[in-house]
């Protein structure tokens, strides 16, 4: 009957993992075990319990569930003890025959096994998989900015075409800025060139993704150079140096992102100059000048 009992328990674990149970009727008295037909009803009880989803295995070896019979003064005592609880019931015998039986305590221990068996570990939750996200790279902002601008100088007796180089060195969004600038006057009697450098101090401000502010501080030189279309005068040609400082504004467009347009306006402050012969003056500036002026810009 061990045979038998371990072949079928083999027989349903190699199914899926199951509850173990083991049937023992070893506290019956011999007398009774062949009364009542042993051997028949544990072939019945493990065959009505591996149809139940059990395996039955041996009652000498380990079992998550045990089962027992026994003998008591109306007839049997069933018994399943499981891992929390424990249930027992009576059958009584010399009501019927012994297949009715065999069938009643095979059918109640199958009833008992129910009620004692473990409850089944919950399974571990399925890995929710997360869609892949697209990471965009964002191109690294230029360190290095060339620009190239034309625009005008007001401040003298006209207004004066005006070129202009610049360099930025971006340190996030502060910058250090270097300009050189070059504005012609040509009046009838008298042509004024004025060269200036200047190194400026910005902070680059974002207002949409492609409009920028950028307003900036500087101070540098201008080189004020003239000539004389006189000719009987004696000093035709002279130069003057003024120390200059400029509070500058720019707005950019950004088309790419390293192509911009800006529209500078700067207002410089340097040493005033006037021209004058035999008491008639022939050109003069204030000391203050306003510089307006669109530039593209380009980024390394």
């Amino acid at each position: 009957m061990t045979a038998l009992l371990c072949a079928l328990s083999l027989a349903v674990l190699t199914q899926s993992p199951v509850v173990s149970v083991s049937f023992d009727l070893r506290a019956l008295p011999e007398q009774d075990y062949r009364r009542w037909d042993g051997v028949e009803l544990e072939r019945k009880v493990a065959l009505r319990l591996i149809q139940e989803g059990f395996a039955v295995v041996s009652p000498r070896g380990p079992a998550q569930l045990r089962l027992s019979v026994s003998r008591a003064p109306e007839g049997l005592l069933l018994e399943a003890v499981g891992p929390r609880q424990r249930v027992e019931q009576s059958v009584r015998v010399g009501r019927g025959s012994i297949a009715e039986l065999h069938l009643e305590v095979a059918q109640k221990l199958a009833e008992m096994t129910r009620a004692v068996q473990p409850e089944p570990e919950p399974s571990p939750p399925e890995p929710v998989l997360q869609p892949p996200v697209e990471v965009t790279a964002v191109p690294a902002r230029s360190a290095l900015d060339l620009g190239l601008g034309l625009g005008t100088l007001w401040g003298g007796p006209g207004v004066a075409p005006h070129l202009l180089l610049s360099v930025r060195w971006g340190l996030g969004d502060w910058g250090l800025d270097a300009e050189a600038g070059l504005g012609v006057s040509r009046e009838p009697a008298l042509n004024v060139f004025e060269a200036q450098g200047g190194a400026f101090f910005s902070y680059r401000h974002a207002v949409t993704e492609r409009l920028r502010l950028e307003p900036g501080v500087g101070a540098g030189l201008v080189v004020h150079a003239f000539r004389l279309e006189d000719a009987w005068v004696s000093r035709q040609s002279g130069t003057q140096v003024s120390p200059a400082g400029w509070a500058r504004m720019k707005l950019g467009w950004r088309f790419t992102e390293r192509l911009a347009a800006e529209v500078r306006v700067a207002l410089g402050l340097l040493r005033p100059v006037t021209h004058v012969r035999e008491g008639e003056t022939l050109w003069s500036r204030g000391g203050a000048r306003l510089e307006t002026g669109v530039q593209l810009s380009w980024g390394l």
